[in-house]
């Protein structure tokens, strides 16, 4: 009887003390010791292998590559205590059905989760240090320009716009379900969830605390004659893909350095592609461009259709012909048509022109009016993580634009996110894939 009081007296004791998880408990209590006995693991956390989790971190998040970047730079961050705890938060919150509320049944769970954690922190080490981590990523622009002066022979940029990214380019990089989940999971503990990395401040070559800049200013100089030719051939409407550099700083400060390197500023249309202004970094310029010389097809599923095209490629700037062809809707066959386009690639990043029948199917709507040109514009990305020899992953976003005859400007009417894949002309069209694939940059 002694013995049995004795343990239901340490049992409520436990229980008022509210484990005070890490600092006390985790290094008072051996892996694998008696207290296991107390916990009934039936949290969502202790269903998770986090070996996994942490080698399947998609880098193509931006958040990702700093925190990663950050450890790989300081390697002794993940001999702290509260940063290794938050950390493993971290990669619980990258399960996108993990539920933060449901992390673990009861405190002595908790408690004997994170002690026993400490025996994956070489292993854990070992992968981000492995993980292959692009530092270069690009980003694709639209530019609407103003009304061209022809005393000062400036053209004013009206709106740069950074075509659907997921991570805008702004003064920082957060993960705001991370933290949140490390407070919730946290909360009358020791361990403090501030004690990690979840913001990233931005900085730009010099260092100094701003967004990364569009390389090519709010304006620019151009002749007389060229500006008559762009209106003429593009509208009031161009086009940037910029490639920037990816950098962790190394001194145990939470910046990440984003430097832009490569860049074109460009028209585009149906059959031609006329770059306008380049720019290139002094000593960073790598320029690197995606092949697309191939003939290729690209699967739209969701809206539909399939692009079979030739690409002539120079650069980073390309023209096609080919076919598009329509799945039809529930009570309309499908059908063929001839296209042609053009494309600019960067690295990862590509966006596609193709002049398209008056009158054509988006999806499951018929989109077109009399009398005017239609255009489609795929803004799009690849995604490298999960390339193969017969399919490439592509997202992004579709723009439909109309211009009326005579009319310098483009009018969106339709846009619509897309996911598919390139694939070698002539295999066989693939089902549509899960739509819970992580999204790309562009999304």
């Amino acid at each position: 009887m002694r013995q049995i009081a004795k343990m239901i007296k340490n049992v409520i004791s436990m229980v008022s003390v509210r484990a005070a998880l890490l600092s006390a408990l985790s290094l008072a209590l051996p892996i694998g010791g008696q207290a296991q006995q107390f916990s009934v693991q039936q949290g969502q956390a202790s269903q998770l292998n986090l070996l996994d989790e942490a080698r399947n971190v998609s880098m193509r998040n931006m958040y990702n590559r700093a925190l990663y970047l950050y450890v790989r730079s300081n390697p002794g961050l993940l001999d702290d205590q509260q940063f290794y705890v938050n950390f493993l938060i971290f990669l619980m919150s990258q399960s996108s059905d993990f539920d933060c509320d449901r992390a673990f049944s009861n405190e002595f769970e908790r408690r004997d989760f994170f002690t026993n954690s400490f025996a994956m922190k070489d292993q854990l080490r070992q992968i981000v240090n492995s993980v292959w981590i692009p530092e270069r990523f690009d980003i694709a622009f639209t530019i609407d320009t103003g009304r061209y002066d022809f005393s000062s022979t400036n053209l004013p940029f009206s709106e740069i716009t950074a075509v659907g990214l997921r991570e805008t380019l702004s003064n920082s990089i957060d993960l705001y379900r991370g933290r949140s989940c490390a407070s919730d999971i946290l909360r009358g503990t020791s361990v403090d969830s501030d004690k990690f990395a979840w913001t990233f401040a931005v900085v730009d070559e010099i260092a100094e605390r701003k967004s990364p800049r569009f390389p090519f200013g709010s304006s620019m100089q151009l002749s007389t004659n060229d500006a008559r030719v762009l209106f003429d051939r593009f509208g009031r409407r161009l086009y940037a893909v910029v490639s920037y550099q990816f950098k962790a700083a190394n001194n145990g400060e939470q910046l990440i350095q984003i430097i832009p390197t490569d860049a074109q500023l460009f028209g585009l249309s149906s059959d031609a592609v006329v770059r306008v202004q380049s720019y290139t970094h002094p000593t960073l310029s790598q320029a690197s461009y995606l092949d697309i010389t191939n003939p290729l097809k690209l699967d739209l599923h969701e809206l539909g259709m399939v692009i079979d095209v030739n690409f002539d490629q120079e650069g980073f700037r390309a023209v096609a012909t080919g076919t598009r062809t329509d799945s039809g809707t529930d009570i309309t066959t499908g059908g063929v048509s001839t296209i042609s386009g053009s494309a600019a690639v960067g690295n990862s990043v590509f966006i596609m022109r193709f002049a398209t029948p008056k009158e054509f199917k988006a999806g499951r709507k018929l989109v077109g009016t009399a009398g005017n040109n239609a255009f489609m514009t795929l803004f799009g990305s690849v995604d490298f993580e999960k390339i193969s020899n017969t399919r490439a992953p592509v997202s992004g976003l579709l723009q439909i634009l109309e211009q009326s005859s005579g009319q310098q400007y483009l009018k969106e009417v339709e846009n619509y996110r897309f996911r598919g894949a390139f694939r070698p002309a002539g295999s066989e069209v693939e089902e549509p894939q899960s739509t819970t694939q992580e999204e790309s940059q562009l999304d």
